[in-house]
């Protein structure tokens, strides 16, 4: 009787060990995101049907939230155009049920006041560098760090300036290996309409801030400005452009021009899965990439 009860009372410890064991260790799971950008049209600065439809699409995913890179509407300078397409635009995406995270676009920055109205209508998170609050920021989402960053500030189109890039390398510094997703609104390097109108126009402060992705392990820089799907890899890092949302295309289909959006699958191994589907549900482009190690395809 004795052994028997010295042999339960073994297993009630080892049972409560591992159960305090699982309580103070991170629980990561697998999570599936949404990356969009460019849904402006003529709607009120919206082409509110493309746009409709491809968040139903993504809806159907079910995607934990929705990444978009910028220019959700045609901008203006008159301040109440300005903030009830704005408001349209999110009213729209509230319809979906679906959380996002924006980074903004040319068209968002029209005056000095448009930053003031952006930081009024989306409460994104303030722990970026003081002259971007709500504009540059991070977040965690289990095992993985988001970075978005403005490259369209006023006055400062087409560049990440010296204030942003200390605070990105004092972000990352501190959120080392794990999958890491920045998203801005201009590609570092374009493919189509807007080379030379993009983060390559100031070719030092693009490099600068791609030596940084490369130093510490960026997954994937997710961006948007050109109408179109294109996929590139410039030492070991992935730019993705995904500017298919509704906007105008400026390429034709063979070459990424078509209305889409991006599915990204984290594994809590910390691989990733990226599936692209075009508005009638094609699969248009697949990449597999397993983070620190070799061998992604």
């Amino acid at each position: 009787m004795r052994r028997s009860l010295a042999i339960r009372g073994v297993r009630i410890v080892f049972v409560l060990s591992v159960v305090l064991l699982l309580l103070s260790s991170p629980c990561f799971a697998d999570f599936r995101f949404v990356v969009m950008g460019d849904s402006r049209g003529s709607d009120d600065g919206i082409d509110t049907k493309v746009f409709r439809e491809l968040l139903k699409q993504a809806g159907s995913e079910s995607p934990e939230f929705i990444l978009f890179a910028g220019d959700m509407t045609t901008g203006s300078k008159h301040r109440d155009i300005y903030r009830r397409r704005l408001l349209e635009w999110r009213a729209i995406v509230g319809e979906s049920g679906i959380p996002v995270y924006i980074a903004i676009g040319n068209h968002e920055v029209k005056s000095e006041l448009s930053e003031d109205i952006l930081r009024s209508i989306f409460d994104m998170p303030r722990n970026g560098p003081v002259q971007f609050k709500g504009l540059a920021y991070s977040f965690d989402y289990h095992n993985a760090h988001f970075i978005a960053l403005d490259t369209d500030g006023y006055k400062n189109f087409h560049r990440i300036d010296t204030e942003q890039l200390d605070w990105l390398k004092e972000d990352l510094e501190n959120n080392k290996n794990k999958p890491i997703f920045v998203f801005g609104h201009e590609p570092a390097y374009p493919v189509y309409s807007h080379i030379k109108g993009s983060l390559d126009r100031y070719s030092s402060k693009r490099d600068e801030l791609w030596d940084i992705f490369r130093k510490y392990g960026v997954t994937v820089y997710f961006c948007a400005h050109e109408h179109l799907y294109n996929r590139s890899k410039h030492e070991g890092v992935y730019q993705i452009i995904t500017g298919g949302a509704g906007a105008h295309l400026h390429s034709s289909a063979g070459n990424g021009g078509f209305h889409h959006y991006v599915i990204v699958d984290v594994k809590d191994n910390g691989a990733c899965k990226i599936i692209v589907k075009d508005i009638d549900g094609r699969i248009r482009d697949t990449l597999t990439i397993n983070v620190g190690k070799k061998g992604s395809r």
